[in-house]
Formats: C-alpha cells, sequence, structure tokens
C-alpha cells in the first residue's frame, strides 16, 4: 500500500501526498506566485535628462509664437509706415491683421494681394520706396514730387471680392483666414473656459485709404472680431 501511494506523488493531486511532498508543493508555488507578482510591479516615474529638454523645447516654441504675434515687433520697411498718434495703444493677446503696400496678412501670413496704381500706370517699387521716404521726411523730396506720389492709390482686386464686386466690401480671402484662427480660438478658449473676446490688432500703413481699411474692418466683423485696435507710433502731445 505504501509502495502504490508513493507512485501518486508529483501527478499534480494532493490527495495521497505525504506531509514533505506537501510542503514541497506549496512552496514552489509560493515561489511562482512571487515571481509573477514582481514582474507585475511598475517602475517609478522618473524625469530625466531627455524629458527635461524636451519640455524646454516646447516652451521656447510657446515664447517664440508669442513673440511673433506681438504687433509692437512689427518692423516698419518702404512698405509698412504706422501712423502717428498721441492716443495710447495697449497690444493685447489679439488676432493680428496687417496692412502693407503690397498685400495684407494674418497672423503674419500673406493671404491677399493689395495692388497700387498712379496716374493711370502700375506703381513701381522704387516709387513705394520714394512714397515712404517722403512721408518719413517731406523735406528730402520735392513739392511736385510729393504730389505726384501722393496720387498713389492702394486697394484690392474686385476678383478677391464677394461676388467679384467691385463695390463690396467683403474681402473673401481675408475672411476665410480669419474665421479658420477664430475657430480655432474659440476651442482653445472652450478647453480653457475662457471667454472668447474677438479682439484684432489692425496694423496699417498711413498710405492706406480710409475705403480699404473699411473693408478690412467690415470682414473682420463677419469672423466674429468686433473689438478691434489700431497700431500707431506713440507721439508727445505738446
Amino acid at each position: 500500500m505504501a509502495d502504490d501511494r508513493d507512485e501518486k506523488v508529483g501527478d499534480g493531486t494532493t490527495e495521497n501526498m505525504s506531509a514533505a511532498d506537501l510542503l514541497v508543493q506549496m512552496r514552489r508555488e509560493a515561489k511562482a506566485a512571487a515571481v509573477k507578482a514582481e514582474r507585475r510591479k511598475v517602475e517609478p516615474f522618473q524625469f530625466g535628462f531627455t524629458s527635461l529638454l524636451d519640455a524646454l523645447v516646447v516652451l521656447l516654441m510657446f515664447l517664440l509664437v508669442t513673440i511673433s504675434a506681438d504687433p509692437l515687433n512689427v518692423k516698419m520697411d518702404e512698405r509698412l509706415l504706422l501712423a502717428r498718434s498721441t492716443s495710447d495703444f495697449e497690444p493685447k493677446d489679439a488676432i493680428p491683421i496687417l496692412i502693407k503696400k503690397g498685400f495684407i496678412a494674418v497672423d503674419d501670413k500673406e493671404v491677399v494681394r493689395v495692388d497700387c496704381k498712379m496716374q493711370g500706370g502700375v506703381c513701381s517699387d522704387a516709387d513705394v520706396q520714394n512714397r515712404t521716404k517722403c512721408d518719413q521726411n517731406p523735406k528730402q523730396c520735392t513739392a511736385d514730387e510729393r504730389n505726384r506720389l501722393k496720387t498713389m492709390s492702394f486697394f484690392v482686386d474686385k476678383s478677391y471680392k464677394e461676388d467679384a464686386d467691385e463695390n463690396s466690401f467683403l474681402i473673401v480671402p481675408l475672411q476665410k483666414a480669419l474665421e479658420e484662427l477664430v475657430k480655432s480660438e474659440q476651442e482653445e478658449n472652450r478647453e480653457l473656459k475662457r471667454e472668447f473676446k474677438g479682439l484684432v490688432n489692425i496694423i496699417a500703413d498711413r498710405a492706406i485709404p480710409f475705403r480699404l481699411i473699411a473693408e478690412v474692418v467690415h470682414t473682420a466683423g463677419t469672423a466674429q472680431l468686433s473689438n478691434m485696435r489700431f497700431a500707431i507710433i506713440k507721439v508727445s502731445n505738446r
């Protein structure tokens, strides 16, 4: 009988095991369970050097985007000369619209061309540069030259207007660009639980006529941008 009991040890059952064999098997199972539990352990998170560099790169990109959208960092050239005023201008967080002698840009991206005509012909680059030079320092130009340059007319071609109507105030490419930015800003505000204020900063060359500025203002209004500010050069009121 004893021999029959010994032959059954190790077949996976515990009915006929001796106390010693049962103890050995229990120890094996406990050891296997401990090994499995050790493998399931999750190593603690370590903030390494690589992740720190990633964070710094993201921060740097955010700063670059923020600075590039700041209207105070707009560089004036022969196609952009800001108007002068004694009023204050506060460049708050807003969508920037740039109107230069040559194009209209939204958030530093050119969206539509601005044409120029003078005395029945197309303005040359030299004419544009001379206009800016004369506006900055009238003494550098003769009276005849100033009068000739003041006949410049800046406008957006009717092909960019609604229904290709020359009298329309809606500039279609500008409207589309603004609507995309407004949609993105609204989604961001919803996630951050902030109010959408519809702010826009308009940076226009002083030679741009009122008609074109009015078209830009109207187009911005159709894109839910109703709170507008105009960039100027602050001068003394004395």
